[in-house]
């Protein structure tokens, strides 16, 4: 197996969107650690021994490496990108001897990559979009529940489509979910919120501009919609809530203050004319 992986920066971003340095930098430990060892084990304290610090941030991180069925923890995106590895790897060795066969000797069929450990049961039923080789390696799970409950279902993609494309907001154009699409799915009591809060978009006059997708689908977006947060219109800066704020408008000088700012003025006067 090679000792690299194909790594996706603008996924890896976007998966990881206002993660400290800290959880991003024990993340990517462990995809490294995963990639060599063939997974993490379930242990807090091997796991602080691998990457040490790592368990004050575990809660969050620990989302992204669900457990599978052999008792470890693995990114499920970076196994898939171990089969297409090992595939290309299978290939080039099968054309390499290929060429140097004998003529009666014909290239056989490739061999089956070896096969991962059985996933999470209920990532067995992932959409295609996670596993397609555009999909996040960090795609599991940003900001949700710690609990493995892995993938979102094939059926809760396209009921959030079709009422976000019906709603007022940015409109989805894609068949495919984002990265943040798919970790706000992974809880199931998730897309209800989720239901209501399109129907109450309308009455959020905070924006200006139609929310997207994504905006909608980061963690505490849609408490904060149903909660009433952005019903008010935004105030714009330096500008006065009301009236009574205003400052008053400058007052005319009368009596004395007035002569002596006459005086003043013809005295401005006098010396710009001689200086001339």
């Amino acid at each position: 197996m090679s000792s690299w992986f194909a790594f996706f920066g603008r996924d890896f971003l976007t998966a990881t969107g206002g993660w400290t340095a800290e959880e991003r930098g024990h993340y990517i430990t462990l995809l490294a650690i995963q990639w060599e060892q063939d997974g993490l084990p379930d242990d807090p304290v091997r796991l602080e021994l691998i990457s040490p610090g790592v368990g004050r941030c575990w809660e969050l991180v620990s989302q992204k490496f669900p457990k599978w069925k052999d008792g470890k923890r693995r990114n499920i995106r970076l196994e898939h990108e171990r089969s297409k590895s090992h595939e290309r790897s299978e290939r080039a060795r099968q054309s390499a001897s290929t060429r140097w066969a004998s003529s009666d000797v014909s290239g056989g069929a490739l061999a089956e990559p070896d096969k991962p450990p059985d996933m999470p049961e209920q990532c067995e039923r992932i959409c295609p979009s996670i596993a397609s080789a555009d999909a996040p390696m960090s795609m599991s799970m940003n900001g949700t529940s710690s609990s493995s409950n892995g993938c979102a279902s094939e059926q809760e993609w396209p009921r959030l489509r079709q009422a976000w494309n019906a709603g007022i907001g940015s409109k989805w154009r894609s068949s495919r979910p984002s990265a943040t699409v798919l970790a706000a799915l992974v809880d199931a009591e998730w897309l209800d919120l989720a239901l209501k809060a399109i129907s109450h978009l309308p009455k959020c006059r905070y924006f200006k501009d139609p929310v997207t997708l994504n905006q909608f689908c980061k963690p505490g977006f849609v408490d904060d919609v149903l909660g009433g947060k952005w019903d008010n219109p935004k105030r714009q800066a330096g500008r006065a809530a009301d009236f009574a704020d205003a400052a008053p408008p400058p007052k005319e000088w009368t009596g004395e203050a007035a002569e002596a700012l006459a005086r003043t003025r013809r005295k401005f006067e006098a010396s710009k004319e001689a200086l001339t």
